[in-house]
């Protein structure tokens, strides 16, 4: 059920970005419209190669360094017990900074693709708070 949403709202999304931009550009005209779609562009491709030059590495590299770690934490979880009511948010140091910086790229991504919609997403996702929170989902792999 969740999938036919997934799939619905990639259907729908371009043809609200593109209403919205419409919209916008007959109350503002299309002058401002296309600067705040270049300058959100350039910011975008900013902050993807920010989160790239974060990680150190190539994004491939540190996708399997992260899967690794978790992979890790997953068996010495079982080795050990340990209070079964984990926050997403308790992220240990070694594993939460790397999820947090890989999370920049699709930020990066979000603002790039022009849109009002994609862009207000991609600024949300580069607020500290927001990327922690994702990175411990991430982390305890969406388990509740």
């Amino acid at each position: 059920m969740m999938r036919r949403y997934g799939c619905l709202l990639l259907g729908v999304w371009p043809f609200l970005e593109l209403f919205i931009l419409i919209v916008s550009a007959s109350i503002w005209g299309w002058q401002p419209v296309v600067l705040i779609i270049v300058i959100s562009g350039v910011l975008g491709l900013a902050v993807i190669r920010l989160g790239i030059a974060t990680t150190g590495r190539s994004l491939g590299e540190a996708m399997r360094i992260l899967q690794q770690r978790r992979e890790d934490q997953m068996s010495d979880d079982i080795s050990t017990p340990r209070e079964l009511d984990h926050s997403p948010t308790d992220l240990t140091p070694d594993i939460a900074p790397p999820a947090q910086s890989i999370l920049l790229i699709p930020a990066g991504v979000l603002l790039a693709l022009p849109g009002f919609i994609s862009d207000a997403i991609g600024l949300v996702m580069l607020l500290p708070g927001v990327r922690r929170y994702i990175a411990g989902r991430w982390q305890a792999g969406l388990n509740p």
